[in-house]
């Protein structure tokens, strides 16, 4: 099951990058140092079931750290 060939996975994806849209907006300058480990945490925590549904997308949309 993949991202681009089954509707199911890709809305059940597109859920998990809304809501990890809402929570990178509502950061802002005066966010705690708390408040961005939070939210980084749960994006990993949204990545882990976003690789579960599509490893592939999941790669693709992963955090670069440089």
């Amino acid at each position: 099951m993949t991202y681009n060939e089954n509707q199911g996975v890709r809305e059940e994806i597109d859920r998990y990058l809304r809501r990890n849209a809402a929570r990178q907006a509502n950061l802002g300058m005066s966010s705690t140092k708390e408040e961005r480990l939070a939210a980084d945490r749960a994006w990993e925590s949204d990545l882990l079931e976003i690789e579960k549904l599509d490893p592939e997308f999941a790669k693709a949309v992963h955090a670069q750290t440089d």
